[in-house]
């Protein structure tokens, strides 16, 4: 594939997400300015606390359950499609009602981990519900994407980013800090019921969790899933460890929201680069990996376009945070900057490794899907809390970049071994040169706000620009 088709469906894939991000910018404002870094930082622990939950206890079924809906899609056999989405929902249904229940028997233990007391149980206790339908909203996304309902996919997630807004911006200003639980709740209800909309016109919400033979036919699902929810455990389990030690400093919910902040500044706004990717790149590289040379060519043209893009958008993030801090949340998150500038490479590199990343699961290698998944928590863990513990917030930001960097060198060295994975001479030339682009603009940046250093990081902005553009024709003269 050209450069520009995968830039194009880049463009395609990620300008829906556009819309959804500019909502959750006004969200994000509201939050700031209506609950602090406090109340943020809670919001942010009881998140990451449902996502572990329900990863917990979903068993894969989301995945497992794409693949085989795909495959039946495909076939053109609509009474197939049909028995599956219901055998699906049937095992989703429940994993969610597993999931309350151990929200509810848990809720004690989970404060302990939390806070260090008992002081959360109750708030924990009314999270059940949200679990539940946080894997409910995770099977009918299922049946989107199997069914290839991509478009739908993208209507609705702009209608959840919009119906978040607008319960989540009156009940912060009603009861500030005491709705952040009932916010959460509510918006994951709604967005359930926007998922369900897209597909009850396809496939009316039946289930049939009392025909006990019906029940027993979709255990290959419980089975093709293990590998991927060990995987999604063991990265919300790290997300929440690091959270919980945050929580627990000197600095407590203050810390924790600062750093759910830098790390949305950092990670969300810069994620629309990788939206094609999922829907996009995957497919056509599980169709190359029959063919190394093939395997080797998507991969390296998918890692010349994300280091393309993301080197232009995090310079021009570098360049522009003073004031966009100041205008998605307000100065009190100011303190932030640091571990933003010191994180910023984390993202670059995430676009150096994540096409390769891709590998493993285009192979259907869960066993070293799972392994290097693993291996990245344990150094995301020890590398993030240690650099908090050194340097703060700065620290954490710096810990950050190393764990994505390490990510890199072990992704790249074992799939080397594993897969017959090549960089290209042409490939490592531009993730060099872009890659000190951004070292320049970034260093200006967090030397000052003088014009003299915003001239430095806008002129590294536009020499990364050029000799993106030059990249481009001179890859179209190729093809």
């Amino acid at each position: 594939m050209s450069y520009s088709k995968i830039l194009k469906s880049t463009g395609l894939l990620g300008s829906v997400q556009l819309l959804s991000v500019l909502i959750s910018v006004v969200r994000n404002k509201a939050a700031a300015v209506l609950i602090g870094t406090v109340g943020m930082g809670l919001s942010d622990l009881y998140a990451r606390t449902i996502e572990l939950l329900a990863n917990s206890t979903n068993f894969g079924l989301a995945v497992s359950g794409v693949r085989r809906l795909s495959v039946l899609h495909e076939a053109g056999d609509r009474r197939a499609v049909a028995h599956h989405v219901r055998l699906l929902r049937t095992w989703i249904f429940l994993a969610a009602l597993l999931g309350a229940l151990l929200t509810a028997v848990l809720a004690p233990l989970v404060s302990l981990w939390m806070g260090g007391d008992l002081s959360h149980t109750g708030s924990v206790l009314l999270l059940a519900p949200a679990v539940a339908l946080t894997t409910l909203t995770g099977g009918e996304i299922a049946v989107l994407r199997g069914i290839r309902r991509l478009k739908s996919i993208a209507v609705t997630s702009v209608l959840v980013a919009g119906f978040t807004l607008l319960i989540a911006v009156p009940l912060y200003l009603l009861w500030g800090l005491r709705s952040v639980t009932w916010v959460i709740l509510l918006t994951t209800a709604a967005t359930f019921a926007v998922q369900l909309a897209a597909t009850w016109r396809s496939f009316p919400y039946r289930i049939s969790p009392l025909r006990s033979r019906f029940v027993r036919s979709g255990l290959p699902l419980l089975r093709l899933g293990m590998g991927y929810i060990a995987a999604g455990i063991c990265s919300s389990g790290a997300e929440m460890l690091v959270r919980t030690t945050l929580t627990r400093s000197a600095d407590g919910l203050h810390a924790a929201g600062l750093y759910a902040v830098g790390l949305t500044l950092t990670v969300s706004y810069a994620r629309m680069v990788f939206v094609a990717m999922d829907a996009d790149y995957f497919p056509r590289l599980s169709a190359a990996c029959a063919d190394r040379g093939r395997q080797n060519a998507t991969v390296n043209a998918q890692i010349d376009v994300l280091v393309l893009l993301m080197t232009s958008l995090l310079l021009l993030l570098a360049l522009c945070l003073p004031f966009l801090v100041r205008l998605l949340y307000s100065s009190e998150f100011l303190p932030v900057m640091p571990m933003v500038l010191a994180a910023l490479p984390y993202m670059y590199f995430k676009a150096v490794y994540a096409p390769a990343a891709y590998l493993s699961l285009a192979h259907g290698d869960s066993v070293t899907y799972v392994v290097m998944e693993v291996l990245y928590d344990a150094v995301f863990i020890v590398a993030v809390v240690a650099g908090y513990r050194i340097g703060g917030l700065l620290g954490a930001g710096i810990g950050l970049s190393v764990a994505n960097a390490c990510d890199l060198c072990f992704i790249h060295l074992t799939y080397r071994r594993r897969y017959g994975l090549r960089l290209h001479r042409a490939t490592l030339q531009l993730v060099v040169v872009q890659g000190l682009l951004l070292s320049v603009g970034l260093a200006a940046a967090a030397a000052g706000t003088s014009w003299q250093h915003r001239a430095v990081g806008a002129a590294a902005l536009l020499a990364a620009g050029l000799y993106g553009l030059y990249r481009l024709r001179r890859q179209r003269r190729k093809i």
